[in-house]
């Protein structure tokens, strides 16, 4: 297989990634419409968001995307090979403690301490992040 094929076969690989990310921010969105918002499983989907994207673009370099949850290794292993994208990778790595609290309770590592608007503001940010990391493939993602 030439570059170019590779290239591209591993776009293939990273757009399944995207379409699972694409799934979390829109359980994220329709989360925090409901009323009251479902503060704590909107988290979980941001997090998971973001955390998607992250291994998207590793596996679109032909990095392996490790089997782990933190925002801020993967994005250790993102931020050399696209260091254009650093600033928005730092802007939701704090939404990796998320992962426990919105998930379990306080006596279990989980608990209160995200809002609605710092989920929304993290959320937006992990929006811009997929558009500009969709924008790095050679075809739509």
């Amino acid at each position: 297989m030439s570059d170019p094929e590779q290239a591209s076969a591993q776009w293939a690989d990273a757009a399944e990634w995207f379409a699972k990310a694409d799934e979390d921010i829109r359980a994220a969105d329709l989360l925090l419409a409901a009323d009251p918002p479902l503060i704590d499983l909107a988290a979980f989907h941001c997090q998971q968001a973001a955390e998607k994207l992250l291994k998207a673009l590793l596996v679109a370099a032909a990095v392996r995307a490790p089997r782990i949850h933190d925002l801020e290794a993967l994005a250790v292993l993102a931020v050399p090979i696209y260091p254009r994208l650093a600033q928005r990778m730092s802007d939701f790595a704090p939404a990796t403690a998320w992962i426990a609290r919105s998930r379990y309770p306080s006596g279990f590592g989980g608990g209160a301490g995200t809002d609605a608007q710092e989920v929304a503001d993290v959320l937006a940010s992990v929006k811009a992040f997929r558009g500009e990391a969709a924008a790095l493939a050679p075809f739509p993602v």
